[in-house]
């Protein structure tokens, strides 16, 4: 059987032995007939609270979170939606684009080109997040299990913050999206260690699919709602990257829809847990030599 990897720009084809292996794939899902139309109805017909443009006001700044390019969000879609939607009441000199890095480096000015068109990048401010910078942090307290929040200072004095993401299932986190492109999205690295952190990634909720009891995601909630939004909008792709649903609104309740349909897209259910057997214990140990004494390891180590 012939299995398609999402590994790289253009996937890795490996044989998978059907006598050794059963493959489950999520059900394809059509992209949506017009995916702008999808985005423009979720920003004026949002899952709750009033629509993107009743919610500003002239004179008012704006700062849009956006994933980074590690993340195949929709860029070139969604914020031009954003910003046609604003047309007329917000300044384009008044609205920033916050690349949520969370830890990872910034994007280049060739990466920012390729992720949100050269019309987004000439007309709208750009900010690549920093986590390591705190000059570029505002420490707001500590929110949810004692996490202490540091989080963009360009993203905390904005009048106007819209976070803008994709939402499928996170080996960790439960999903992805909503309040994550706050934190860790926008917040310093003392944050995003502790969202990390052993306790918490170890739980046993902290896992594919589940939210409520995650402590993982139960703190990146209680940040995102603690410290405000005021409109969330998320998509949902399917293997080709392209839009499927769009949803938009007051994140927590934007969230909760957007999640309940990427189960539907991302997720299969099965008759019963995957079984396997682990390789068979070696009767005695072997010994190798490190390669790299210069990186700290002794030049035989026992297994």
């Amino acid at each position: 059987m012939k299995v398609r990897l999402a590994y790289g720009e253009d996937g890795l084809d490996i044989e998978v032995p059907d006598d050794a292996a059963t493959v489950v794939a999520p059900v394809h899902h059509d992209a949506a007939p017009d995916q702008m139309a999808a985005l423009r109805a979720a920003l004026r017909d949002p899952v709750a609270g009033p629509p993107l443009r009743e919610r500003v006001r002239k004179g008012q700044t704006v700062a849009i979170s956006a994933c980074d390019g590690t993340r195949p969000q929709p860029r070139h879609l969604m914020i031009p939606a954003i910003l046609e939607e604003l047309d007329g009441v917000i300044d384009p000199s008044d609205v920033t684009i916050l690349v949520a890095t969370g830890t990872h480096r910034g994007n280049t000015e060739a990466e920012l080109r390729a992720m949100f068109g050269d019309r987004v990048v000439e007309s709208v401010r750009i900010v690549n997040h920093d986590a390591r910078d705190r000059s570029t942090l505002t420490y707001l307290g500590t929110y949810g299990a004692d996490v202490p929040v540091w989080l963009n200072t360009e993203w905390v004095r904005a009048d106007v913050r819209i976070t803008t993401g994709f939402v499928e299932p996170h080996f960790f986190a439960g999903f992805s999206g909503g309040p994550k492109l706050v934190a860790p999205g926008l917040a310093a690295l003392e944050t995003v260690l502790t969202l990390h952190d052993a306790a918490r990634i170890g739980h046993p909720s902290a896992t594919w699919g589940v939210i409520e009891g995650n402590p993982v995601h139960d703190d990146v909630r209680a940040i995102a709602a603690g410290t405000g939004v005021t409109f969330a909008l998320d998509v949902i792709l399917n293997r080709d990257k392209d839009i499927v649903a769009a949803f938009g609104g007051d994140i927590l309740a934007m969230h909760a829809a957007a999640t309940s349909a990427a189960r539907a897209v991302a997720m299969r259910e099965v008759d019963a847990p995957s079984t396997w057997s682990s390789p068979p214990t070696p009767a005695t140990p072997w010994t190798r030599t490190c390669t790299r004494p210069s990186r700290g390891c002794p030049r035989r180590t026992r297994w």
